[in-house]
């Protein structure tokens, strides 16, 4: 998949792209922008960014720490071609053992069978979250239709968990270059405790290792501390700190700075729980949610 398509993708999920000079920019926030993907490399002042950037902010990785004035924080499974269910720990080699004897993984490569099955399942998982982003799928009309729009992209592999023949969970999974983006997982509630997002995303892992498709894994972007965050960390995640360049409108960072303090960090990449952040102090648990942020996991 090439980035102008995985641009499309983010469309498709809801998020506002534009398209600059053959980059593609995505708003995070009202007036902020980063690129479609967060760990993309530019230089500073060699990119064109949304001139709606100018009343708010921009921001992006660079490839040397001299050229940042900020950091951005994102998940990443890097030495994927060496994964093995043998180097995760006990407890997390145990739920991905016991899950596999519950469900099956298998693509989803019929239509119709998606709007049927998955849509039952993403109402579970709407229903126990509350989560805003991608509500507007909780209507079967608009469902059905972001479908269409999704099985329209062949290069999106879409994973189906199923546990007695009847669907649990989705995932969605785009390969970008060298870098597999796990773009989305949601499933209903039994099947996230009966351990089907630890089988998913060891599938995933997998398939990954025995194609050598592609030396890392994109899990998104780095939420302050959250159980999804803890997940993907206890699994063998790494938490990569990139320096970035962030442009901000003195007005807005001023605003930033005194009202928002905590979401100031954050765009700079400086909060505590960035900075101290290790598998080892990562709490446990996880819960569903959408948002790949670059890749979203629902």
């Amino acid at each position: 998949m090439t980035v102008a398509e995985f641009a499309l993708f983010e469309q498709i999920l809801g998020q506002r792209v534009f398209p600059l000079n053959g980059n593609y920019w995505k708003r995070v926030r009202p007036l902020f922008y980063r690129p479609v993907l967060p760990f993309q490399e530019f230089s500073p002042g060699g990119v064109a960014a949304p001139r709606l950037g100018l009343l708010g902010g921009v921001q992006y990785a660079v490839p040397a720490p001299e050229q940042g004035n900020s950091f951005l924080n994102y998940l990443m499974f890097e030495n994927a071609r060496h994964y093995t269910v043998e180097t995760l720990d006990y407890n997390r080699k145990r739920q991905v053992k016991l899950a596999a004897k519950r469900f099956e993984v298998q693509p989803m490569l019929d239509l119709h069978e998606f709007k049927q099955q998955a849509y039952p399942v993403y109402l579970s998982f709407y229903e126990r979250t509350q989560y805003q982003y991608g509500s507007r799928r909780k209507d079967r009309a608009f469902f059905c239709q972001w479908a269409d729009e999704l099985f329209k992209m062949p290069q999106a592999l879409v994973l189906g968990g199923y546990r007695n023949g009847i669907l649990g969970g989705v995932s969605v999974s785009l390969l970008v270059g060298d870098t597999l983006c796990y773009a989305m997982f949601f499933c209903n509630t039994e099947s996230l405790r009966l351990g089907l997002s630890d089988l998913m995303l060891h599938s995933v892992r997998k398939g990954v290792a025995e194609g050598q498709c592609a030396s890392r894994i994109f899990a998104g972007l780095y939420k302050g501390g959250t159980h999804l965050d803890d997940f993907y960390l206890f699994r063998g995640c790494r938490l990569v700190r990139k320096p970035a360049f962030l442009r901000l409108n003195p007005l807005a960072a001023c605003l930033l700075k005194y009202f928002l303090p905590g979401d100031y960090a954050r765009f700079n990449g400086e909060s505590d729980e960035a900075k101290g952040k290790s598998p080892e102090n990562a709490g446990s648990g996880v819960e569903s949610m959408g948002g790949l942020p670059a890749a979203r996991v629902e």
